[in-house]
């Protein structure tokens, strides 16, 4: 489900069902359904941190060049955003995205690069990167 902002300077930055709290009943009613929310919450940081903290079923990608970062009223990057998911839901609920549909294609190998420098930087366990990068979809795509 996307959340957030869309677009870029003059794209959609106002609208009821952009903050990812709108699915907070929705994800309550049904526990077992998994729910992705993308690009870390795209520009609702403190609503996507609260609705996974209340909602074990909810998920996040990394996805895209989260261009959106420049655009919120106080600092952010990749590494706050890598250390506050893991802190709040731990990485067993973060998924590795690159709103790309194959690698290597140019600017998309540059996300992964950023990614994987972040949660380096952050100090993320070689296990920990793994259950990122692959291993947390591979047991949602398979049930586990």
């Amino acid at each position: 489900i996307h959340f957030g902002i869309m677009g870029s300077a003059g794209g959609i930055a106002n609208h009821v069902n952009i903050n990812p709290l709108i699915i907070h009943d929705v994800a309550k009613r049904f526990p077992n359904m998994k729910i992705i929310v993308p690009h870390f919450g795209c520009g609702y940081i403190f609503e996507t941190l609260n609705l996974c903290w209340a909602c074990p079923n909810v998920y996040i990608d990394t996805s895209g060049s989260n261009q959106w970062m420049r655009w919120m009223p106080y600092e952010v990057n990749l590494e706050m955003l890598f250390r506050k998911y893991r802190e709040t839901i731990g990485p067993e609920r973060i998924l590795f995205g690159t709103d790309s549909s194959y690698f290597p294609r140019g600017y998309a190998k540059s996300y992964f690069d950023e990614q994987f420098k972040a949660m380096i930087n952050v100090g993320y366990s070689d296990d920990e990167i793994e259950r990122v990068v692959y291993g947390n979809i591979d047991d949602l795509l398979n049930g586990r």
